[in-house]
């Protein structure tokens, strides 16, 4: 018999034996009472308990280390080892990026990283990802708007056959027009999707009001401008990216030793220099200005408030950032407890500095009941000016110097996080020992270091403003705000979804309510 017939037989007998039993079977009488147990509760009053538990000392924080060293064609790599996961993975990255596309162009980079790691010369799309697959390892390209960076992960016994893939993928790039086609075809489609909402139409126009539209940060993609793009400009993009000047961050259970001999059998005979830097001139926004982008129907307006900001490197960062904190960076700030928990007319209002290589702007802002745009908007102003005009409370700056001293850690936790906290480093051109000291800045501001951050840093008038909503529930009361200069003497001024300057919406007359 066999085994299958042995376990059909235990279970018929289980099952028999289980039936004939039923008669013998007690069941509760559910008509008898039910006597409840009560257990005697004693509510302890030890004194310690009439006091909040105070936290430990924060401790200071030991600095983890980066090994460095210069391959022979000229490329840098930084390497943070980790000895507990077999895994490595690495970013080749350069200085370039959206910021460097061609005038009229806006998406160059864009797509064609995208179209870099779709294939290979000698590999289609699917082929090149089964490669990846049979390897379990990733090797990828994409682009931000001054970097662009070809990244590996990989196990470490995987890691040659992940170079030899990543090195084919820069050598010998498929650019097949098939795959262009189609990623020209995604990015629009992603570009439509952009104005769907007044959220997003916000996000994507506003750096090119606060930059100028002019201004390299001020760029943005359109379907006309990705249009424009050809399989050429792809080719010409890809030919830029040489070694020479080019940064490797690498992560992971790998040695010096190991990866000078990884990295010199696949790039060592790679020659070429690197893109440098893009140049990028001053701020041009139109101060005082605020703009108007009407989304019929909208339930909900978007409201952005900025000014470009100070440099990465500025002496009084640490000061900047607990100020913009206090101001609108955590839900506690001033913003949100305003618009959110005093108002209601928020889920969540939120303020800080967007930092770029050259420059940053501050941005305050918040997604609001569109009945309630123009005065969400004055309360916005009013936060702005009250964060310059007094010092912040004792608990406002204990509390954020508290979370940034207690979060710093984490900057640190594992060796992939130290790899992005030196990278981030790099991107500023700040030292690499920057955070050394970092603890003691922080514990050395005052309440009026934060003001003084807020004078230096916020403005008093002269803000850009962009308002996505319903023009027939909002305008009128941004066209009073606008006439009272709240904000300076720009006007205000309305913008289709893609920042083009259209006439103001028109609206029908609305019926007069009947007599009796």
């Amino acid at each position: 018999m066999s085994h299958t017939s042995n376990w059909i037989g235990l279970a018929l007998t289980v099952s028999l034996s289980f039936a004939c039993d039923r008669s013998s079977t007690i069941i509760p009488d559910e008509s008898a009472p039910i006597e409840p147990v009560i257990a005697a509760v004693e509510w302890p009053d030890e004194p310690f308990r009439a006091e909040r538990p105070k936290p430990k000392p924060i401790q200071a924080i030991s600095i983890p280390g980066i090994e460095s060293f210069a391959l022979d064609n000229g490329m840098q790599v930084y390497l943070v080892q980790q000895q507990t996961l077999p895994t490595v993975m690495m970013f080749l990255e350069w200085d370039f990026g959206g910021i460097d596309d061609p005038k009229g162009k806006a998406g160059v980079a864009s797509v064609c990283s995208d179209l870099m790691d779709e294939a290979t010369r000698t590999k289609d799309k699917a082929t090149f990802a089964a490669a990846q697959s049979d390897h379990a390892v990733e090797v990828w390209v994409s682009s931000r708007a001054e970097t662009t960076s070809l990244g590996v992960r990989a196990l470490r016994r995987a890691l040659g056959p992940a170079l030899d893939l990543a090195a084919e993928m820069v050598f010998e790039p498929g650019f097949r027009q098939e795959d262009f086609d189609r990623l020209k075809q995604q990015e629009k489609n992603g570009i439509a999707q952009a104005k769907g909402s007044p959220s997003s139409v916000a996000y994507r126009l506003f750096p090119s009001l606060v930059w100028g539209s002019a201004h390299g940060y001020g760029k943005f993609e359109s379907e006309k401008s990705v249009d424009r793009i050809s399989l050429a400009d792809c080719q010409k993009w890809a030919k830029r990216l040489g070694p020479d000047g080019a940064r490797m961050w690498v992560v992971g259970k790998i040695t010096e030793a190991e990866l000078r001999t990884e990295l010199d059998a696949r790039f060592g005979d790679w020659k070429g220099k690197a893109p440098k830097p893009a140049k990028v001139g001053p701020a041009k926004p139109a101060r005082g200005t605020i703009y108007f982008v009407h989304v019929p129907g909208a339930a909900q307006s978007q409201i952005l408030v900025g000014h470009p900001g100070p440099e990465r490197d500025a002496p009084d960062y640490e000061a900047t950032m607990l100020m913009t904190q206090i101001l609108g960076g955590s839900f506690s700030s001033r913003l949100n407890m305003n618009l959110r928990e005093d108002k209601g007319w928020s889920y969540g209002a939120r303020g800080g500095i967007g930092y770029n290589r050259n420059g940053s702007y501050f941005s305050a802002g918040s997604s609001v009941v569109v009945e309630q745009t123009g005065p969400a908007l004055l309360e916005i102003a009013k936060e702005i000016q009250l964060m310059r005009a007094g010092d912040p409370s004792a608990d406002e700056l204990r509390r954020e110097q508290e979370f940034a001293l207690l979060a710093m850690p984490a900057e640190f936790s594992t060796a992939t996080r130290t790899l992005y906290a030196f990278r981030g480093l790099a991107f500023h051109n700040l030292p690499l020992d920057w955070h050394v000291g970092h603890q003691d800045r922080l514990r050395a501001l005052d309440t009026a270091a934060v003001r003084g951050a807020a004078e230096a840093h916020l403005l008093e008038r002269d803000h850009v403003v962009l308002v996505v909503g319903d023009g027939e529930v909002v305008l009128e009361s941004l066209e009073t705000i606008a006439a009272d200069e709240v904000f300076g003497a720009g006007g205000l001024q309305f913008l289709d979804t893609d920042g083009n300057p259209v006439a103001r919406p028109k609206f029908a007359a609305k019926a007069e309510p009947k007599a009796g």
